[in-house]
C-alpha cells in the first residue's frame, strides 16, 4: 500500500509540474504583452496573467506546497491591484512580476528534484508587498457619477467589471449592451463568437444573462462593451449576432434599444476556433502516433489483398464500389496519421518567445539597446526536441547579449546605429531544423581566440595553430572575456552547448567577421517526421528510402552493366549510371557478393546514382524516429519506422547516400 501511494503522489507531482509549466508560459506570454503597452495595461493581459497566477495557486494549495501557495497568494494581490487600478503599470512593477516568476519557476525545479515544500525568496515577497501597500491609497471609490445600468445587471457587477465600466467611461468610450438570443443547441459556440466580436472592437466589460424570453428553445444574454467613439454600434451588433443594441450614457439613462441591422453581405465571415488547449501525457501521444503507424500498414496489406481478390471477380459495379471503399479508406488513414503526429508538434514560436523575454529583460540590465527579429517561428518541431533546444539557444542568445553587442556608446563611435540587432532564422532542410542566431556586434578575430586558448592552457606551445580558430570557443573552460560576467563570457557554456546539441544528433557552426558580428547555425534533426518512402528489402533488411529522393526503379540487364575502374555502370535515359549495391553500401551485405539486378535510381540536385536491392515491397507513409546512439550504423542511415509484426526498416537519407557513393568532381554520374 505504501509503494501504491508514493507512485500516485509521483504522479500528481507530475501532473502539477505539468500544469505549472503550462501557467508559467501563459503568464510570460502575457507579462511579455504588458511590457510592450506602455502606458494602460491591456485588461487581457492583467486577466490572464491574474487567472494563471490564481490557478496556480490553487493548484499549490491543493498539493500541499504551502511556501508557493502563499508566494502565489501575494503576486496575486500585486496583479489584483493592477487590473483594478491601484497601481501604475511601470517598469518596476513589470520588474517585479518578472522576478517573481522566475522564482516559482525555480521553485518548480526544486519540487521537480525532490524537495517537499520549498520556501521562496523572502526578499521578492516583501517587495511584492511594498508595491501593492504603496497603491492602497488609491482606491477609486464610487461617487455614483458612473453609467446607469439596469438594476438586475447593477446587482451582477464584480468589483472589477465596475472599475472597467468607469475606466470606459472616464476615457470616453461609448458604453452598450448587445443583446443576443441564441438557440439552446448552438448557445456556447454564439456566446463565444459574440463575446470576441465585442471584445475585438472595443473592450469586453461584461456578459449576463438576460432573463428568460419568450421562445423556451433560445437563450437571452447581454453583454457589455465599451467601445471607441467611432465605433459604429450596428456593425458590431451584427457581427456579433445580436438581436437589439443599447448605448448608455453617463449619468443619465440609456437610450432606446437599436434594432441590429441585417449583416452586410460585404462582410467576410470566418469560422474561429471556440475551444483552448488539452494538456496530454506524451506517452498517450506515442500511443496513437504508433497505432495509426500500424493502421497504415494494414491499410496497404488491405491493399495487396484486395487487389488479388478485385482481379478475379467479375460483377464490376461490385468491384467499383470496393475500389471507392478504399479510396476513402486511403485517404482517411492518411490524412489520421498526419494528424496523430502534428499532436506531437508545437510552433517554435513557443520556444522563441521564451528567447525574446530573455532579451527584453537582459538587455536593459546590461545597458545594451537590441533589436530581436524572429522568422519562422511557424514552423512546427516535435514538443520534446523544442524542451531541448531551450537550454543551448538560451546560452547562445546570453553570449550575444553580453559579449557580441557592444554598448550604445561604442556602437555609435564605430559608426554603427546605437541599437544592435539579433536576428534568429528558423527553417527546415529535408529532416533536419535549422537556427541561425546572427548579431551585428563585434565578431572574433582568429588570431585572438588562437592567443587567448594558449593563455589558458588549452592549446599547448607545440601545438599547431587550428585550421579554424572559430571552433576554439566551443573547447571546455574558453572565454574571450577579460573578466567572467555573472550573465556569460563568449565562449563560456559554449561547450555545453555542443554536447547537448550532440546528444540530439545535431551540430552547431560558427562564423564570424570582425566588427560585423557572428552567427551560430544549429542543426538537429526531427525527433519525428511522416514521411512518404520507397520501402525495399536486401540482404534480410527492411530499408525506407524517402521518394522525394527516388527518381525511379527498374530491372537492370546484368549484361548491359559494364565496369568502369572500380564502379558498375549501366546507361539509363542515355546517360551512364553508376551502380551500388545498397546492403553492401550500407554495411548490411560482404563485400564482392554478385548484385541484384532491382535498381533504385536517387537523385538529389545534380547527383544521380542507381542502388540494387533485393525487391521492393511497396510506397508507404512511415512515422521516422532516431535511433539510440549505441546502436552501430553507417551515417547514412537516419533513423527507424516500425512495421507491423516487430520487423523495423531502416531509413536512409538520399543526400548522405549519394555523397558518400560519388567521388568528388565532374565525373560523378550528374544527370542531364
Amino acid at each position: 500500500m505504501k509503494r501504491a501511494g508514493q507512485k500516485d503522489e509521483a504522479l500528481h507531482r507530475k501532473d502539477f509540474l505539468a500544469e505549472t509549466d503550462g501557467l508559467l508560459e501563459e503568464s510570460r506570454d502575457a507579462l511579455a504583452d504588458l511590457a510592450k503597452a506602455g502606458g494602460e495595461p491591456p485588461p487581457g493581459a492583467v486577466n490572464a496573467l491574474f487567472r494563471a497566477i490564481h490557478s496556480l495557486k490553487g493548484l499549490s494549495a491543493m498539493m500541499g506546497f504551502s511556501g508557493l501557495a502563499g508566494f502565489t497568494h501575494e503576486l496575486e494581490g500585486l496583479l489584483d491591484a493592477l487590473r483594478m487600478g491601484r497601481i501604475d503599470l511601470s517598469g518596476d512593477v513589470l520588474e517585479v512580476v518578472a522576478e517573481a516568476l522566475e522564482a516559482v519557476a525555480v521553485t518548480a525545479g526544486r519540487i521537480q528534484a525532490g524537495e517537499q515544500d520549498p520556501e521562496l525568496p523572502h526578499g521578492t515577497a516583501a517587495r511584492i508587498r511594498r508595491t501593492v501597500a504603496a497603491g492602497r491609497s488609491r482606491d477609486v471609490a464610487d461617487d455614483g457619477s458612473g453609467p446607469r445600468l439596469p438594476p438586475d445587471v447593477d446587482r451582477m457587477l464584480t468589483d472589477y467589471e465596475r472599475h472597467r465600466l468607469r475606466e470606459s467611461a472616464r476615457r470616453g468610450r461609448r458604453l452598450a449592451f448587445f443583446t443576443l438570443e441564441l438557440p439552446v443547441d448552438s448557445f456556447e459556440s454564439g456566446l463565444r463568437k459574440a463575446m470576441d466580436e465585442v471584445a475585438r472592437s472595443g473592450e469586453l466589460i461584461g456578459t449576463f444573462p438576460g432573463g428568460g424570453g419568450r421562445d423556451p428553445t433560445r437563450i437571452v444574454f447581454r453583454l457589455l462593451g465599451g467601445l471607441p467613439p467611432e465605433t459604429p454600434l450596428d456593425v458590431v451588433a451584427s457581427l456579433a449576432g445580436a438581436s437589439s443594441s443599447e448605448l448608455l450614457e453617463c449619468g443619465g439613462t440609456a437610450l432606446q434599444g437599436e434594432p441590429a441591422a441585417p449583416l452586410p453581405t460585404q462582410v467576410p465571415l470566418s469560422v474561429r476556433a471556440t475551444g483552448g488547449t488539452v494538456r496530454v501525457p506524451l506517452e498517450k501521444l506515442e500511443q496513437l502516433v504508433n497505432l495509426t503507424g500500424e493502421l497504415a500498414f494494414s491499410r496497404s496489406a488491405l491493399k495487396r489483398s484486395l487487389g488479388k481478390v478485385l482481379s478475379s471477380a467479375t460483377d464490376r459495379t461490385a468491384r467499383f464500389e470496393a475500389q471507392k471503399a478504399f479510396a476513402d479508406l486511403d485517404r482517411t488513414v492518411t490524412a489520421l496519421g498526419r494528424a496523430a503526429l502534428a499532436t506531437r508538434f508545437v510552433p517554435v514560436e513557443q520556444l522563441t518567445a521564451r528567447l525574446s523575454r530573455v532579451v527584453a529583460s537582459m538587455a536593459p540590465s546590461l545597458g545594451k539597446e537590441l533589436t530581436f527579429d524572429v522568422y519562422g517561428g511557424e514552423t512546427e518541431v516535435d514538443k520534446v526536441l523544442a524542451e531541448e533546444l531551450a537550454d543551448p539557444l538560451l546560452h547562445i542568445v546570453r553570449n550575444a547579449l553580453d559579449h557580441g553587442i557592444e554598448p550604445p556608446g561604442e556602437r555609435e563611435a564605430r559608426g554603427k546605429p546605437r541599437a544592435g540587432r539579433l536576428t534568429l532564422m528558423v527553417e527546415t532542410r529535408g529532416r533536419m531544423v535549422v537556427f541561425t542566431l546572427a548579431d551585428d556586434g563585434r565578431g572574433m578575430e582568429g588570431e585572438k581566440l588562437i592567443r587567448r586558448a594558449r593563455e589558458k592552457g588549452l592549446l599547448s606551445p607545440f601545438e599547431p595553430d587550428p585550421p579554424d580558430p572559430l571552433e576554439l570557443v566551443f573547447l571546455s573552460g574558453f572565454s574571450t572575456a577579460e573578466r567572467v560576467s555573472e550573465v556569460s563570457g563568449r565562449g563560456v557554456g559554449l561547450d555545453v552547448v555542443r554536447a547537448n546539441l550532440a546528444k540530439l544528433k545535431g551540430n552547431v557552426r560558427v562564423t564570424s567577421t570582425p566588427g560585423r558580428g557572428t552567427t551560430f547555425e544549429v542543426q538537429v534533426p526531427m525527433t519525428l517526421v511522416l514521411v512518404e518512402s520507397l520501402l525495399v528489402r536486401t540482404e534480410g533488411f527492411y530499408l525506407a528510402l524517402p521518394t522525394s529522393g527516388v527518381r525511379r526503379a527498374f530491372r537492370a540487364d546484368p549484361a548491359r552493366v559494364e565496369r568502369r575502374g572500380e564502379t558498375a555502370v549501366i546507361v539509363d535515359e542515355g546517360e551512364p549510371l553508376p551502380l551500388f549495391s545498397l546492403a553492401t553500401h550500407l554495411g548490411l551485405g560482404s563485400v564482392g557478393a554478385a548484385m541484384d539486378d532491382t535498381v533504385v535510381v536517387v537523385e538529389q540536385g545534380s547527383l544521380r546514382a542507381g542502388f540494387t536491392v533485393s525487391s521492393i515491397e511497396g510506397m508507404e507513409d512511415v512515422i521516422v524516429k532516431p535511433l539510440a546512439d549505441v546502436i552501430p550504423r553507417s551515417r547514412e542511415v537516419t533513423g527507424a519506422a516500425e512495421l507491423p509484426g516487430g520487423s523495423v526498416a531502416l531509413t536512409v537519407d538520399p543526400g548522405l547516400l549519394l555523397e558518400s557513393a560519388l567521388p568528388r568532381g565532374p565525373s560523378n554520374g550528374g544527370k542531364r
